[in-house]
Protein backbone atom coordinates (compact mmCIF):
# COMPACT_ATOMS: atom_id res chain seq x y z
CA UNK A 1 0.00 0.00 0.00
CA UNK A 2 2.81 2.40 0.80
CA UNK A 3 4.24 2.16 -2.74
CA UNK A 4 0.83 3.10 -4.17
CA UNK A 5 0.49 5.93 -1.65
CA UNK A 6 3.87 7.44 -2.60
CA UNK A 7 3.37 6.97 -6.35
CA UNK A 8 -0.11 8.52 -6.40
CA UNK A 9 1.04 11.51 -4.34
CA UNK A 10 3.96 12.10 -6.69
CA UNK A 11 1.73 11.75 -9.76
CA UNK A 12 -1.12 13.88 -8.42
CA UNK A 13 0.42 16.62 -6.32
CA UNK A 14 3.44 17.76 -8.32
CA UNK A 15 3.14 21.55 -8.34
CA UNK A 16 0.64 21.46 -5.49
CA UNK A 17 2.73 20.45 -2.49
CA UNK A 18 6.40 21.34 -2.06
CA UNK A 19 8.68 19.38 -4.40
CA UNK A 20 11.07 18.47 -1.56
CA UNK A 21 8.22 16.90 0.37
CA UNK A 22 7.01 14.81 -2.59
CA UNK A 23 10.38 13.45 -3.55
CA UNK A 24 11.41 12.92 0.03
CA UNK A 25 8.56 10.44 0.41
CA UNK A 26 9.66 6.87 1.07
CA UNK A 27 7.59 3.71 0.72
CA UNK A 28 9.52 2.18 3.62
CA UNK A 29 8.71 5.09 5.92
CA UNK A 30 5.03 5.03 5.01
CA UNK A 31 4.84 1.25 5.41
CA UNK A 32 5.86 1.74 9.02
CA UNK A 33 3.41 4.66 9.43
CA UNK A 34 0.53 2.57 8.02
CA UNK A 35 1.36 -0.28 10.38
CA UNK A 36 1.40 2.07 13.38
CA UNK A 37 -1.89 3.66 12.32
CA UNK A 38 -3.61 0.29 12.00
CA UNK A 39 -2.28 -0.97 15.31
CA UNK A 40 -4.92 -0.92 18.02
CA UNK A 41 -7.53 0.87 15.88
CA UNK A 42 -10.61 -0.35 14.16
CA UNK A 43 -9.78 0.57 10.58
CA UNK A 44 -11.29 -1.10 7.54
CA UNK A 45 -9.04 -1.56 4.53
CA UNK A 46 -9.64 -2.90 1.03
CA UNK A 47 -7.27 -3.37 -1.88
CA UNK A 48 -7.94 -3.63 -5.61
CA UNK A 49 -5.88 -6.06 -7.64
CA UNK A 50 -5.34 -6.46 -11.36
CA UNK A 51 -3.56 -9.61 -12.54
CA UNK A 52 -2.29 -10.23 -9.02
CA UNK A 53 -0.87 -6.71 -8.61
CA UNK A 54 -2.30 -4.26 -6.08
CA UNK A 55 -3.42 -1.17 -8.02
CA UNK A 56 -5.39 0.71 -5.38
CA UNK A 57 -6.61 0.75 -1.81
CA UNK A 58 -8.95 2.48 0.59
CA UNK A 59 -9.15 2.74 4.35
CA UNK A 60 -11.89 4.09 6.55
CA UNK A 61 -13.73 3.84 9.80
CA UNK A 62 -15.50 5.97 12.34
CA UNK A 63 -15.25 9.73 11.72
CA UNK A 64 -12.18 11.01 13.60
CA UNK A 65 -12.90 14.70 14.28
CA UNK A 66 -16.18 14.72 16.21
CA UNK A 67 -18.47 15.62 13.33
CA UNK A 68 -22.07 15.42 14.52
CA UNK A 69 -23.57 14.68 11.10
CA UNK A 70 -21.27 12.06 9.59
CA UNK A 71 -20.43 8.92 11.56
CA UNK A 72 -17.99 7.38 9.06
CA UNK A 73 -14.97 8.63 7.18
CA UNK A 74 -12.90 7.60 4.19
CA UNK A 75 -9.37 7.99 5.50
CA UNK A 76 -7.55 7.13 2.28
CA UNK A 77 -8.40 6.30 -1.32
CA UNK A 78 -5.58 5.83 -3.79
CA UNK A 79 -5.59 4.23 -7.25
CA UNK A 80 -2.55 4.11 -9.54
CA UNK A 81 -2.84 6.53 -12.45
CA UNK A 82 -3.05 3.84 -15.16
CA UNK A 83 -6.04 2.23 -13.39
CA UNK A 84 -8.06 5.37 -12.74
CA UNK A 85 -11.33 6.03 -14.55
CA UNK A 86 -12.03 2.28 -14.74
CA UNK A 87 -14.39 2.01 -11.77
CA UNK A 88 -11.70 0.86 -9.32
CA UNK A 89 -12.22 3.76 -6.90
CA UNK A 90 -15.98 3.37 -7.00
CA UNK A 91 -15.75 -0.36 -6.26
CA UNK A 92 -13.41 0.29 -3.34
CA UNK A 93 -15.74 2.91 -1.85
CA UNK A 94 -18.80 0.69 -2.39
CA UNK A 95 -17.08 -2.20 -0.61
CA UNK A 96 -16.06 0.08 2.25
CA UNK A 97 -19.58 1.47 2.71
CA UNK A 98 -21.13 -2.00 2.63
CA UNK A 99 -18.83 -2.94 5.49
CA UNK A 100 -19.62 0.36 7.26
CA UNK A 101 -23.25 -0.69 7.44
CA UNK A 102 -22.25 -3.70 9.59
CA UNK A 103 -20.93 -1.20 12.15
CA UNK A 104 -24.03 1.00 12.04
CA UNK A 105 -22.28 3.64 9.91
CA UNK A 106 -24.69 4.99 7.29
CA UNK A 107 -23.23 8.45 6.67
CA UNK A 108 -19.66 9.47 5.91
CA UNK A 109 -17.29 12.25 5.00
CA UNK A 110 -13.97 12.54 3.19
CA UNK A 111 -11.44 15.33 2.99
CA UNK A 112 -9.48 15.98 -0.19
CA UNK A 113 -7.02 18.67 -1.25
CA UNK A 114 -8.86 21.28 -3.30
CA UNK A 115 -6.12 21.19 -5.94
CA UNK A 116 -6.48 17.44 -6.38
CA UNK A 117 -7.58 17.07 -10.03
CA UNK A 118 -9.53 13.91 -9.13
CA UNK A 119 -11.68 15.39 -6.35
CA UNK A 120 -14.74 15.50 -8.63
CA UNK A 121 -14.78 11.71 -8.30
CA UNK A 122 -16.60 12.22 -5.01
CA UNK A 123 -19.33 14.26 -6.72
CA UNK A 124 -19.71 11.53 -9.33
CA UNK A 125 -20.51 9.05 -6.58
CA UNK A 126 -23.15 11.38 -5.10
CA UNK A 127 -21.00 13.18 -2.54
CA UNK A 128 -22.00 16.72 -1.69
CA UNK A 129 -19.40 19.38 -1.01
CA UNK A 130 -20.03 20.23 2.62
CA UNK A 131 -17.12 22.44 3.55
CA UNK A 132 -13.66 23.83 2.96
CA UNK A 133 -10.88 24.78 5.29
CA UNK A 134 -7.22 25.67 5.15
CA UNK A 135 -4.79 23.27 6.76
CA UNK A 136 -1.05 23.72 7.30
CA UNK A 137 0.93 21.13 5.37
CA UNK A 138 4.68 20.90 4.76
CA UNK A 139 5.17 24.56 5.57
CA UNK A 140 2.32 25.80 3.38
CA UNK A 141 -1.40 26.41 3.85
CA UNK A 142 -3.49 24.17 1.59
CA UNK A 143 -7.24 24.24 1.01
CA UNK A 144 -9.07 21.03 1.85
CA UNK A 145 -12.61 20.32 0.68
CA UNK A 146 -14.98 17.96 2.47
CA UNK A 147 -17.55 15.81 0.69
CA UNK A 148 -20.32 14.07 2.59
CA UNK A 149 -22.99 11.44 2.19
CA UNK A 150 -25.96 11.53 4.58
CA UNK A 151 -26.91 8.11 3.25
CA UNK A 152 -24.06 5.92 2.02
CA UNK A 153 -26.49 3.65 0.17
CA UNK A 154 -26.67 6.45 -2.44
CA UNK A 155 -23.18 5.47 -3.56
CA UNK A 156 -24.34 2.04 -4.58
CA UNK A 157 -27.21 3.60 -6.49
Amino acid sequence: MSCIYVQTWQDTYLGVVPFDYLYGMSADRYEQAFSEELEGRQILSYVAEYNGRVVGFTTGGFERHGNEIYSGEIYTLYVLKNYQRRGVGRQLVERLTRRFSHYGIHSMIVQVLRQNPYRNFYRKINGMRVGMQGLPFAGEMLDVESYGWIDTSLIRG
